[in-house]
């Protein structure tokens, strides 16, 4: 039987331009290799907001920016060593389905990281007979997470993500930020965010001995933060999980 994971970098590289992500990594053994199967929806809206934003025309590509940014990550895991068979299709006009299987599941990360060892953005850690993973996204580590997602970089984007919603820049209130949204994108604007959540699901190839999650089975769990926490950062997102 498949045992799943999300997989965790690619949420993040769509988590602006979906209010539906789904991403399962099956693990086939305790080893972490497996395979994974990714679905995307993404609304129209936040479609919109991302090209609106994007400078992807200026710099001369005319592409659907969801195409672009699907292509890319689909490119980043060709190029690991950790993966094979990778696939990814558009399915709709802004649904993609991919799937790829992995040899090595920290491999993998590491090569999504630029081979950074410092990286904080997804680790895995063992100790006796417990394995932890861990996802944490916060300030210290945005860098990280931008030269995986370069588009969080972008000049037009980037003033709406957390890094100009925090000191020394700026702090805005989740009030303060979603009457900005209204004012700039329209009234659908902060409707939309408040019905973004982003929900990682992690079916383990053991039991669960401890999370900061909600336990769904004996070796699932589920953690779940709402879109806007992502935008402002106020506060590290962390989820892990001990099997």
């Amino acid at each position: 039987m498949k045992k799943f994971l999300p997989v965790l970098i690619l949420l993040l590289s769509v988590i602006l331009a979906s209010c539906s992500v789904t991403q399962n990594v099956g693990f086939n053994t305790a080893a972490l290799s497996g395979n994974s199967d990714t679905g995307i929806e993404a609304t129209d809206f936040f479609v919109g907001v991302i090209e609106d934003l994007s400078s992807w025309k200026a710099n001369g590509n005319n592409d659907p920016v969801m195409d672009v940014a699907v292509s890319e990550f689909a490119q980043n895991v060709s190029n690991s060593k950790a993966s094979s068979y990778v696939s990814f299709r558009k399915t709709g006009e802004n649904n993609y389905k991919g799937t790829f299987n992995f040899s090595d599941f920290e491999k993998l990360v590491s090569d999504l990281c630029l081979n950074n060892p410092d990286q904080t953005l997804i680790t895995v850690s063992r100790e006796g007979d417990r394995t932890r993973i861990k996802l944490l996204i916060s300030l210290e580590n945005w860098d990280t997470l931008t030269q995986i997602v370069p588009f969080l970089a972008d000049r037009n984007f980037a003033v709406w993500g957390p890094v100009y919603n925090n000191p020394p820049h700026d702090y805005l209130t989740e009030s303060d930020y979603k009457e900005l949204v209204a004012f700039i994108l329209g009234e659908d604007g902060p409707e939309a965010i408040d019905s973004s959540r982003i929900t990682v699901s992690l079916n383990l190839p053991s039991a669960v001995k401890a999370t900061n999650g909600k336990t769904v089975s004996e070796n699932s769990v589920e953690f779940s933060f709402p879109l806007i926490d992502f935008l402002l950062l106020h506060t590290p997102i962390e989820f892990w999980c001990e099997f």
